[in-house]
Order: C-alpha cells, then structure tokens, then sequence
C-alpha cells in the first residue's frame, strides 16, 4: 500500500508538468533555431540541445508554478484539457509545497546552466540576461507581487513568451545574438502568441472572472475573443505572404509555404468563430492549441528540408 502510495504521487508530481504545453515549446524553439540557420548561422546540434535544455527547465517550471498560485483560482472550476491547471493539486493538496519546490529549483537549474552556455560558447552576459527574463516572466506570470494574469497583462506577457522568448532562445543560442531579421520574423509569432492565450482562457471565463483574473476574455466574452482569434491568425497568414513579397530575408524559405502551413490555425479558428457556449469552448480551445502545434511542426519539419 506505501508502494503504491509513493508511485502514485510520483505519477501526479509528473502530471502537474503538462508536458503537453511543453512539447509545443520544443517546436517554436526549433522554428527559431532553424531559421537563424537558414539565414547564416551555424548548424551546431551540440548548441541546439543544449540551449534547449536550458529553455525546456524554464519552460517546465511554469506548469509548476502556476499550479501552486493559481490554487484557489482553479478549485472554483473545472479541470479541462487545456485549462484549469492540471487539477493535481485539488486532488492532492500535500503536493502545493512541493509543487512550488520543484518549480524553483527548475528555474535555478536553467538561470545555472545559462552561466555555463554563457561562459562555454563565450556569448556575452546578455545571453544569461534573456535567460534569466525568461523564467521570471513564466514565474510572474501567476506568483505575486506582479502576477500578469491577475493583473490584466496575461496577453502581453503570453504575446512575450511565445512569439518572442521561446523561438528567439532558438535563434538566439545559434546565432549569438538577436538581431533585426528575428524581430521581424517574431511578428507573426506574436500574434500566434495572442491566439494561444486568447484560445486557453476560451474555457475558463466564468471561473476567471469569480477569481478575480482579468483579463481579455472576462472584459469582452466569448463571442469578441473568438472574433480576434479568427483574426490573429488571419493576419498572421497574410504577413507570411508579405515576407514572401517583400524579399525581407536573405534565405531560400519561400514564406508562401509557411503560410500555406499557417492556414491550419487559420482554419480551426473559423470554424470555431460563432461557439460561444462554454462547453463548445473547450473543444474550440484544444482544437486551436492542436492547430498551433501542427503548424510549428510542419514549418520546423519544412525549414529541417530546406537545410538538408
């Protein structure tokens, strides 16, 4: 019976990971890595998965840590695929400290071998600097005194970390630095950003607005926020067309395929665009996070192609 206790709290230690919002991280950093090496940076897969090891901690912890803040936020409603935290917690309240445990000793393990990346690959201190941003915005994200999805600034600080912190480690740890070509390439990327958290908070508005969370969806409802998630990955598409005109990078992506690939979320956000019940909601959301994932996919496993 101790045997199996232990085991089962082991299971739920690895649940509260959600490695599922992990996996897409691995995909938007990869597209960042491939295309500063598409655009002149060296192929270095000792790099590669170093760097990624130090973004995955960081990444990891976030599940962590939100599990811990958002505590009481998350026993008003229901766990679904893609919101209301993993629900461990509710079911097993001995894990919080332990919970929070492990999401600082990830982000101490991360801001630690960013020193060793640092100093190994003689990158300058800026590097650890974005690392060590990187896990203070996924900290802050729920933990106070900042707490951004309390504070109305969930998007933004979501917008940040997706389109910008996640694919730029992966440009940044190829190429060095982070130059005009990736903030440009970001912009996109960020309103993907926009459609993600927009497409998790989908689900949660009645137990977010209780909670006191503000944030988009609990100012505007569901019928606004499914219109700007149609829209975001509207535009999104139409600036991938726009990179292809415009001649901006100096590589062989044809960007007409890229956005050929983005018509994926595009097309689940239309589909989604006039569901507005709660219930319909949760379907919308994990369709549209499935569709963002299938699109870093495809476009890291095209940029891989054009490499080879």
């Amino acid at each position: 019976m101790n045997s199996y206790s232990i085991q089962d709290k082991i299971v739920n230690i690895l649940k509260l990971g959600r490695f599922f919002f992990v996996l897409g991280g691995f995909f938007l950093f990869s597209v960042g890595a491939m295309f500063s090496v598409l655009t002149g940076a060296e192929m270095d897969i000792g790099k590669f998965l170093f760097g990624y090891l130090i973004l995955f901690l960081g990444h990891l912890s976030v599940s962590y840590s939100n599990d811990y803040f958002d505590y009481d936020a998350d026993k008003l409603g229901k766990k679904t695929k893609v919101s209301g935290g993993s629900g461990i917690l509710q079911i097993d309240p001995s894990l919080k400290q332990i919970s929070k445990l492990i999401a600082i000793s990830l982000i101490l393990i991360s801001i630690l071998l960013g020193i060793f990346f640092t100093m190994y690959y003689n990158y300058t201190w800026l590097f650890l600097s974005y690392v060590i941003f990187g896990n203070l915005l996924g900290w802050f994200y729920t933990a106070p005194p900042i707490k951004f999805a309390y504070r109305g600034l969930g998007e933004i600080s979501t917008m940040a970390a997706i389109g910008f912190v996640v694919p730029g480690m992966g440009y940044y740890i190829m190429k060095g630095l982070i130059d005009i070509n990736f903030f440009i390439f970001s912009i996109p990327l960020l309103i993907y950003g926009a459609f993600f958290i927009l497409s998790v908070e989908l689900p949660d508005m009645e137990t977010d607005s209780i909670s006191g969370k503000k944030n988009f969806i609990t100012k505007n409802g569901r019928k606004v926020s499914l219109k700007i998630i149609f829209l975001a990955s509207l535009f999104a598409t139409i600036i991938y067309v726009l990179f292809h005109f415009a001649g901006i990078f100096d590589s062989n992506i044809n960007f007409l395929v890229v956005s050929a690939l983005s018509l994926v979320p595009l097309m689940f956000s239309f589909f989604g665009i006039d569901k507005y019940s709660g219930k319909e909601s949760i379907k919308i959301a994990f369709n549209n996070l499935n569709a963002l994932i299938a699109f870093a996919v495809l476009t890291s496993a095209y940029f891989l192609i054009i490499f080879f």
